[in-house]
């Protein structure tokens, strides 16, 4: 069996190319796992806890361990059983790709690749205004725009760290390019897994075998058939000040992947703007899963390993 993760922001579009894929015969992708965010290397209670959660969403029956799981064959086999009941019970006799779709696995690649050396990495951006807005209406994310901007240029610099590396294991997709061309880019990201285009990936829509329940309230659209319709929702979610703003914390950011500003990326931001915006971001790392953090950090600093990786925190709390 093998395997591939999709990482990238949140509300990059990353539900939806992980139900464009579940449409394919030889693929199979759960909801988000969190594996390597809240598990490996958690405490033992933690561990339970997240595997109770695990088999509620994935429908299956994982025993809890008697001790941690933090070793990397420990933490493997662990995987593949989770593999192996999730499989057996989608009953898809073709797979041979197993998925992943986890956005706060975007800055634990060094640890990915330590478990899984071979596997495939598909890497989404989309355009932080639109991000940010999307956010903002999130329950389980700030309700500032601009904090949640500043999260999107957190994932900006892991994705650009990640470009610079020579690595033949990852692609890169926009989710402008997806949705727009969605029989062309979906197409690529099958073929950089080796394996046949089927039209049901990119035409198909409604299956939801992906995402639990309880997530439908802010997945929803990524069940739906695939379309253009939330391109530059910014333009009219937010208003010119914001926008503005926005476009002068990201400036540089939004121009290098190609996202044209509305403005000159210019506007001043005064001392009072700064220091809300600094006591609103704390707030919000307040909140933070710390003990995911702070293993993320070691990851980054200690557990790099060939092709030779970098991340930085993810800062996303886990949804409840």
């Amino acid at each position: 069996m093998d395997h591939f993760f999709i990482i990238g922001c949140p509300r990059s579009g990353t539900t939806m190319v992980q139900q464009a894929l579940n449409r394919h015969s030889r693929i199979v992708i759960p909801p988000e796992t969190k594996f390597f965010f809240s598990l490996l290397g958690h405490s033992r209670k933690a561990q339970h806890h997240h595997i109770d959660r695990l088999n509620a969403d994935l429908k299956i029956n994982l025993a809890k361990p008697s001790k941690a799981i933090r070793s990397e064959a420990d933490g493997r086999a662990f995987y593949d059983e989770m593999v192996r009941q999730y499989l057996a019970r989608m009953q898809k006799p073709d797979v041979s790709f197993f998925g992943e779709k986890t956005p706060e696995h975007t800055g634990h690649l060094p640890r990915i690749r330590q478990l899984f050396p071979k596997a495939k990495i598909v890497v989404l951006y989309r355009d932080g205004r639109d991000v940010a807005a999307s956010l903002s209406r999130m329950p389980w994310m700030s309700s500032d725009v601009y904090v949640n901007f500043l999260v999107w240029l957190y994932y900006h610099w892991v994705v650009q760290r990640e470009k610079q590396k020579s690595c033949d294991n990852l692609y890169f997709a926009r989710y402008e390019d997806i949705v727009a061309k969605p029989e062309k880019r979906l197409g690529g990201i099958l073929q950089f897994l080796g394996l046949p285009y089927e039209r049901a990936v990119a035409e198909g829509w409604g299956n939801c075998e992906g995402v639990p329940e309880r997530e439908y309230a802010w997945k929803a659209r990524a069940l739906r058939k695939i379309s253009t319709e939330r391109i530059g929702t910014f333009r009219h979610e937010l208003n010119d000040e914001q926008i503005a703003i926005l476009e002068r914390l990201g400036r540089e950011a939004l121009l290098s992947l190609g996202y044209p500003l509305l403005t000159d990326g210019k506007q001043p931001l005064s001392l009072s703007f700064l220091l809300n915006l600094s006591y609103g971001f704390s707030r919000f790392v307040y909140r933070l899963p710390w003990s995911a953090v702070a293993k993320e950090l070691f990851c980054r600093l200690f557990a790099d390993c060939p092709p030779k990786s970098s991340s930085v925190p993810s800062f996303v709390p886990v949804p409840v």
